[in-house]
């Protein structure tokens, strides 16, 4: 049981190092003038961030329904469902700069000329901000859950 409980751990923490890069990684290629490559690039540096993601959902439940800690350790803790609410919060704010790459490469594909407005990228860029300012209340909150510091 440690190994199994040690290996479930070892993803979820692959898996978040993972989606920080990519999220780190998309903040940091917006700076850049939005052309075709790069709305391409975006999309790939997303799929990542959306792999690396769902890893982190589903080593995370895996830790929860069958680590050696029980699902009662971790739901009866106010820093696990804070932990969530954050998850879920990046979860949901994520979802427009994927829209928004996705509809720049579109548009890029129809149009070769096409570039979005910069207040368009400076707006998205912004919210991958949000999601990395958010992303540094998950360890914090793991941390204190880690300690039952919060039942």
């Amino acid at each position: 049981m440690p190994l199994h409980d040690a290996a479930l751990s070892y993803l979820h923490f692959v898996f978040a190092l993972i989606l920080a890069g990519a999220l780190a990684a998309e903040a940091f290629v917006l700076r850049l003038p939005v052309d075709g490559r790069v709305a391409r690039l975006l999309l790939r540096i997303d799929l990542f961030y959306g792999i690396a993601s769902f890893g982190v959902i589903v080593a995370g439940v895996s830790r929860v329904l069958w680590g050696a800690k029980g699902s009662e350790y971790y739901t009866d803790q106010w820093t696990f469902w804070a932990k969530m609410g954050v998850v879920l919060l990046i979860g949901v704010i994520s979802s427009i700069p994927t829209r928004r790459f996705m509809r720049w490469a579109k548009s890029m594909r129809a149009n070769a000329n096409f570039a979005p407005d910069e207040v368009d990228v400076r707006n998205v860029r912004r919210l991958v901000m949000v999601e990395l300012h958010l992303l540094a209340f998950v360890p914090l909150f793991a941390a204190l859950m880690a300690r039952a510091i919060g039942s």
